[in-house]
Formats: C-alpha cells, sequence, structure tokens
C-alpha cells in the first residue's frame, strides 16, 4: 500500500461527502482510506457507510479531541506515505494522488513532502492562497508549510505523534518536530488541496486559543519566541494577497 489517506471527521453531515469523492475518484489507486468519525450525533456515520470499498477503512473512536483521533487514525494505517485530508477539504484535481506518488518515486530520499494550497468560503470563492517555496531545514520556516497538503512517510510517523494537549495547533508543533529532529522534505510547487476556511484552525470562535496555543508552541521552540510570533504572523498575512488570480475549479 502506498498512500494512507486519513479523514478524522465528527459532526460535519453537510460536507463530508465531498472529501469522500474527492479521495473516490483519485486516478491513482494504491491506496487506502481511513475515515474516523468522533460518535458524530448528526447523520455523517451514516453518510460515510454509504461509500462501501475495499479499501475504506471505518472506525468510531472516543476522542479526547481532533488530534486524538489522528493519533488513534494513523496507528490503523498501513501505507508508505500518509495525508490527512479534513472534512470539508478537497483534493484540486483528480490527479493528485498520481502526481504525489510520481515525485516521492522520483525523489525519494526525502522523508516528506509538502505543495501549495487555496482557502475557498461557502460561495466557493478563494480567500487566501498558500504558495511558498521554502527552505524547510529552519525551524522558523515550519509555520510557512501548510500541514494539510503535506505527506509524511512511516519513518515519521514512527517517531512523532501529534501532542494531544494542543485542540488547535498541534500540526505546528507536529512539523516543528520534524525539522528538529532534521527530517528532510522536499516542497513540490503545484495546488494540491483546496481548504475550507469553516476549518478547525480557520474559524473565528477559536481564534484565541490558537493564538493562545502557538504562542505556547514559540515559547517551546525559540529563544526569542516574541519575536518570533510576531514576526510569523506578519508574515502569514502575505498569503492573502494574491487570491484575485485564482479561481475555485471543479474537481476535475
Amino acid at each position: 500500500m502506498f498512500f494512507s489517506i486519513i479523514t478524522v471527521t465528527k459532526n460535519s453531515e453537510k460536507k463530508i461527502e465531498a472529501t469522500i469523492k474527492s479521495v473516490l475518484t483519485q486516478t491513482y489507486k494504491n491506496f487506502e482510506y481511513i475515515i474516523l468519525d468522533g460518535f458524530s450525533e448528526d447523520q455523517t456515520f451514516n453518510k460515510i457507510k454509504q461509500f462501501k470499498k475495499k479499501n475504506i477503512f471505518l472506525y468510531r473512536y472516543k476522542d479526547k479531541n481532533f488530534y486524538d483521533g489522528l493519533n488513534y487514525a494513523i496507528s490503523k494505517s498501513k501505507g508508505n506515505y500518509i495525508g490527512i485530508l479534513n472534512s470539508g477539504d478537497i483534493y484540486y484535481n483528480k490527479n493528485i494522488l498520481k502526481k504525489m506518488k510520481k515525485f516521492i518515486t522520483n525523489y525519494n530520499s526525502y522523508d516528506y513532502f509538502y505543495s501549495n494550497l487555496l482557502y475557498f468560503n461557502k460561495d466557493f470563492t478563494i480567500t487566501r492562497v498558500w504558495n511558498n517555496n521554502l527552505e524547510n531545514k529552519i525551524l522558523h520556516k515550519a509555520f510557512q508549510i501548510p500541514h494539510p497538503t503535506m505527506f509524511v512517510s512511516r519513518k515519521i510517523i514512527k517517531s512523532i505523534k501529534y501532542d494531544i494537549d494542543y485542540k488547535i495547533s498541534s500540526d505546528l508543533d507536529f512539523i516543528l518536530q520534524i525539522i528538529k529532529k532534521k527530517f528532510t522534505g522536499k516542497y513540490l510547487n503545484f495546488f494540491s488541496i483546496y481548504m475550507e476556511n469553516s476549518g478547525m484552525s480557520t474559524s473565528l470562535t477559536n481564534a484565541i486559543l490558537k493564538l493562545k496555543e502557538d504562542l505556547n508552541i514559540h515559547r517551546t521552540y525559540f529563544k526569542n519566541y516574541l519575536f518570533s510570533f510576531f514576526l510569523n504572523k506578519l508574515l502569514k498575512t502575505r498569503s492573502y494577497f494574491f487570491k484575485k488570480k485564482y479561481k475555485f475549479k471543479k474537481n476535475e
């Protein structure tokens, strides 16, 4: 099994189908798809059950938070490379896994891969563009790597887990751990993911908590953490300025 694609979801009945279809329509088929439902109280689980395929593995797990569920789902995976696709997010087109497989094969000395990301709103308007050509061996650059686009090797997964003490920002801590442990990454200059604005880390209701968790992570990894914190928040704003160049395209 080359890829393990993982979706952790709860109470997302209005958006889970688009995410599942985005995976199942991929032209490259050597993957398993693990969907973990955190005991949804709406129709999410029933909608997931409608997609019965031999490469879909459905679990229910009473997780402490999203990252606890993610660790559990990863523990069930068997693929050589793991990609996370959050509920509501979709692949940029149907050839993303095929493209990823080609690059991973050509650059097989690297431990993880990441690419570009587009944010969209409920009207399918592009609201933010995240594409940076980075030198990812530098710890400060971790803040510019879009976690939803990452495919990480099993070697990383055996060494690092998501810290469940963080409710929103554990993905940032995860990337910092990867860089600190000297795993090597390869940037791929193409768009791979459409991410909805109402995701966990982009919701306004979670903005304050995210700032607190981000600051704590800065404090953990950097000596001059306040300077690092404000610098990276400032640099992040650059990704909002080029959105007019892009239109939402159907997954074709």
